[in-house]
């Protein structure tokens, strides 16, 4: 073999070692691009942690006692079972549930989370495992009775949640009030303090229901949505295993079952 061929070969077989090493290390799927992935976490930990929402019933809400219920919290029950671990319940609000994640307190969200094309640049979302839309809580005496009644209306939303997002760009002639929380928002609908409040179908219909004077707005959802389950960016491994997870639960008709325990009412066809 001449000296410059055994330079030729030398060259390739460095630079075949190189591109090895780069993809072994980008390739890992782990939360960090190139650490551990949170599944790995969770299962050598014996534990996952799952955020989820303290007042947002039927999807989940913190009762008296101080423990979690609703459909998400049964999600969560069955995500730590088919993982064979402990589970912990953590409570986020709207502005907590990504720095939960970044600050490893939480694993994933089942935090009824939209998933927004403009929220995605930043969270790793699932495929959805339901769907919901924006309805209209009000006051009886003070009957609201389409979307058009909004207009000079004082509307209450929770900080930063989807519902903020449709009244800003949908109904620029209402009077926005933002507040921290869920009950926050209905409870100053409650004491007068706005006109009308905006959240989630299944929650106006529960609080109208339960409530002697609030009356929710009997007309299709506005911008019905997909939620999924949301995680660290780039952690590609725990988001295959939690897609892979949501399939099964559709598949086996558990999802079907639990949507209508909590909501009396068939799992929304968007995500059979």
């Amino acid at each position: 073999m001449t000296r410059r061929l055994r330079l030729v070969l030398m060259t390739l077989l460095a630079g075949v070692l190189v591109t090895a090493g780069c993809t072994s290390d980008s390739g890992t799927g782990g939360a960090g691009g190139g650490g551990e992935s949170t599944l790995d976490a969770v299962i050598e930990r014996g534990e996952i942690r799952v955020a989820v929402l303290p007042d947002f019933p039927p999807f989940s809400v913190q009762n008296a006692s101080g423990d979690f219920e609703g459909y998400e919290v049964d999600l969560a029950k069955a995500l730590a079972e088919a993982l064979d671990v402990d589970l912990e319940l953590v409570s986020t609000d709207g502005a907590s549930r990504l720095p939960l994640l970044s600050a490893e307190r939480a694993d994933v969200n089942i935090s009824s989370w939209t998933a927004t094309d403009e929220r995605a640049k930043a969270v790793g979302y699932t495929i959805p495992y339901v769907a919901d839309g924006a309805s209209v809580l009000y006051r009886a005496s003070d009957p609201i009775e389409g979307y058009d009644d909004l207009a000079g209306k004082s509307v209450s939303v929770t900080r930063g949640s989807t519902n903020d997002v449709i009244m800003t760009e949908d109904f620029p002639d209402t009077e926005i009030v933002r507040f921290e929380s869920i009950a926050d928002a209905i409870a100053a609908l409650k004491s007068n303090k706005v006109d009308a409040a905006i959240e989630g179908r299944a929650t106006v219909f529960q609080e109208a229901e339960k409530e002697d004077g609030l009356e929710a707005l009997d007309e299709p959802p506005l911008k019905p949505s997909l939620i999924s389950m949301g995680a660290l960016p780039g952690d590609q491994v725990f988001i295959n295993y939690l897609n892979n997870f949501i399939r099964n639960l559709n598949a086996s008709g558990t999802n079907a079952e639990l949507y209508e325990k909590w909501f009396g009412e068939d799992l929304p066809e968007a995500v059979r």
